[in-house]
């Protein structure tokens, strides 16, 4: 039997404390790995530094997991998403499979490196922040247009130049 709620008190009450910030997103070069080339986004405050090192240990990883059969590509076109907030940083892989799913792995970072996330999987589990889907947002009307182009080399390429720039909120 489903229990409906006549009223919205005492849900999603979040302390006026916890401030919701807009974030901004730098798009990188496209990281080309077996199987796959995704557009590279580092997301972080307007006030935070960029942090080079970072995207190349998060890049670097990617390469390895690949190499070690523990991250597997279908040749595929998507993103990544290298989200830092504040010290954390999470990165968000993402490919279209099947022609129109997204497919999406989540890591973290922390001082042993990058690590699949969350550490502890219920049903319910974290995937996008507000500001991670507004960027996803983008790319998926990018790859609406590919599924209505030709499809051909052209179309790919234009759905790599396609880059998503600004403020994210």
């Amino acid at each position: 039997m489903t229990q409906t709620t006549s009223s919205l008190d005492g849900l999603a009450d979040y302390p006026a404390d916890w401030t919701h910030h807009a974030k901004r997103i730098f798009p990188g070069e496209p990281l080309h790995l077996p199987g796959a080339c995704l557009k590279w986004y580092d997301v972080r405050g307007a006030d935070q530094e960029a942090t080079p090192e970072v995207s190349a240990e998060a890049r670097d990883f990617l390469a390895t997991e690949v190499v070690a059969e523990r991250l597997e590509f279908r040749q595929e076109l998507g993103f990544v998403l290298l989200h830092r907030d504040g010290a954390k940083y999470f990165m968000l892989v993402c490919v279209w499979r099947d022609k129109n799913e997204m497919w999406q792995g989540l890591y973290y970072k922390d001082d042993a490196g990058f690590l699949p996330y969350p550490p502890k999987a219920g049903f319910l589990r974290p995937t996008q922040s507000i500001e991670e889907l507004d960027a996803t947002a983008h790319e998926r009307r990018g790859w609406s247009r590919y599924l209505l182009s030709a499809r051909d080399h052209a179309a790919k390429q234009a759905y790599i130049d396609d880059l998503c720039t600004g403020e994210l909120v």
